[in-house]
């Protein structure tokens, strides 16, 4: 049976003709020891988890992902084959930020072992829907790519080293909030007085922060780390240029793999947070002026196309990235020049940490130029980025 399994995990998770042949076969060895059959599925499932994160995936990355690509119900064993998995390490040798994740994807503390009958029981999944559930799980597992390593695995020595400063959640709870509202409403103008603000507290967080840091007496920790970003499809490309303009507006750099549909931002931790904040709600705002402008025919009466709504997107990324490194300048240039030759080495100093990181974790990455195909896509896309004002106040036209 342990030889079965990988086979048959493969074949059903791909939902082969033969996959109902592979839950038979499985299903002869439960009708004569279910107890057995239990123990080696959860086991499989166990070894499954382990590989996945020696592959780089973390919690987050996995759930996110097989909410695309796994069957509705299946989520629930994700989640209860993570817990078992986690009962093997001490608290003190798994990450804080694996630790969050945990919470944050609803796998909570203590964790417990996976029991595969009492799982059914208590979600009323019948045993063949059960083992159907298994075997596409595993496969699922089985078949994610290596990802590059953004935390230590769990299990092995955690170095725990606290920032010269703490973060500011009031400050990042009030940035959320404004760009929440900036999000909520259907009135431009009020959308841009929110996201003007968000970014001004942003800009001044981010360097004050730093002035903090460049204190002689303090000495700069390096907090360069990565996180992934998961954006939705389709557009992948364009949604990427997106969060990849807001992360260089914001001392960021950004990877993207497009089979995926996920971007990797690579900064120090205060930056990332912002970066992220900022391009989630962009990306909600970017997808509600897309959808707008695709539901009105063009000057010719033809419809909106798959080519106008990527280059829509694309002509709003470029726009928006535009105004954060102007409003990033602006900012910046408002500091006294006493503190700006104190800031100078900080920020050159975060650079190269985060250029480092950044090597280290993709040592070969390639540039690729994207054509524009839609005039009419583009246009449309200038002109919403450019209602999407980043400035506290409103824009002055003639």
């Amino acid at each position: 049976m342990l030889r079965l399994l990988p086979i048959a995990a493969s074949i059903v998770a791909v939902r082969d003709d033969r996959a109902d042949a592979q839950l038979a076969r499985l299903g002869a060895y439960d009708e004569r020891d279910q107890a057995q059959v239990d123990r080696c599925v959860e086991g499989f499932l166990d070894a499954a988890v382990r590989a996945t994160w020696e592959r780089g995936w973390s919690p987050a990355d996995v759930v996110e992902h097989g909410r695309r690509e796994l069957d509705v119900g299946i989520e629930p064993l994700l989640l209860a084959a993570i817990s078992a998995e986690h009962t093997k390490y001490r608290p003190a040798t798994i990450d804080p930020r694996w630790l969050d994740q945990l919470t944050d994807v609803g796998v909570s503390q203590p964790f417990a072992a996976l029991s595969l009958t009492g799982w059914a029981a208590a979600a009323r999944v019948g045993r063949y829907l059960t083992l159907h559930h298994a075997l596409s799980l595993a496969g699922f597992l089985q078949a994610l790519p290596v990802l590059a390593r953004l935390y230590p695995l769990p299990g092995t020595p955690v170095r725990r080293q606290a920032p010269a400063t703490p973060v500011n959640g009031k400050m990042l709870a009030r940035i959320r909030g404004l760009l929440a509202k900036a999000e909520a409403t259907e009135f431009p103008d009020e959308a841009e007085a929110l996201s003007g603000k968000a970014q001004e507290l942003m800009a001044k967080f981010s360097l004050e922060r730093a002035l903090v840091e460049a204190d002689p007496a303090v000495e700069l920790p390096d907090d360069s780390a990565a996180r992934r970003l998961w954006v939705d499809t389709p557009y992948v490309s364009a949604k990427a240029q997106l969060v990849g303009a807001v992360a260089s507006a914001n001392r960021c750099r950004t990877v993207v793999i497009d089979q995926l549909a996920v971007v990797t931002i690579v900064g120090a931790e205060l930056d990332l947070q912002l970066t992220e904040i900022l391009s989630t709600s962009l990306l909600v705002q970017a997808n509600r002026a897309m959808l707008a402008a695709g539901k009105r025919l063009g000057r010719r009466g033809e419809s909106r196309t798959r080519s106008f709504r990527q280059s829509f997107l694309m002509a709003y990324a470029q726009r928006i990235g535009e105004r954060l490194h102007a409003s990033t300048a602006a900012t910046q240039a408002a500091v006294p020049e006493a503190d700006a030759d104190r800031l100078l080495p900080v920020l050159t100093r975060r650079e190269e940490q985060v250029d480092a990181l950044f090597t280290r974790l993709f040592p070969n990455t390639t540039t690729r130029r994207t054509r524009i195909t839609n005039g009419a896509g583009w246009e449309a896309g200038l002109s919403a980025a450019d209602q999407a004002q980043l400035e506290a106040r409103r824009q002055v036209r003639r």
